[in-house]
């Protein structure tokens, strides 16, 4: 499991939420990829991550290629298919959904 960090979803010189401020999650738009392997790693130690976190790069190719902003859940095989896409969060976040995509995934006798 790999978590790809995207473009900030709310940066302080955007489009920022009270509940960013309130939580003291304040950080502006990343202007190199020094800066936003800086704001992922930030993100991975806040959140207590134990998986590998991997960066977008500035250019932002990833997510325009998967749709992946603000936020979104998918499970790739080794493959690179998708083998679950979930909608953008965090309202449309179904970590159960994704858990079992991950569970038929490793078990390859059982169907998607």
């Amino acid at each position: 499991m790999r978590l790809v960090y995207v473009r900030e979803a709310h940066p302080s010189d955007g489009w920022q939420v009270p509940q960013n401020e309130t939580q003291g999650v304040i950080v502006r738009t990343p202007r190199s990829l020094t800066e936003r392997n800086e704001v992922a790693d930030t993100c991975a130690a806040k959140l207590k991550l134990d998986f590998p976190v991997v960066v977008d790069g500035i250019d932002d190719a990833v997510e325009k290629a998967y749709a992946g902003w603000p936020d979104r859940i998918y499970v790739i095989d080794k493959t690179g298919k998708i083998v679950y896409k979930g909608a953008p969060g965090p309202a449309g976040f179904k970590p159960r959904e994704a858990e079992q995509a991950l569970i038929a995934l490793l078990e390859p006798t059982k169907p998607i």
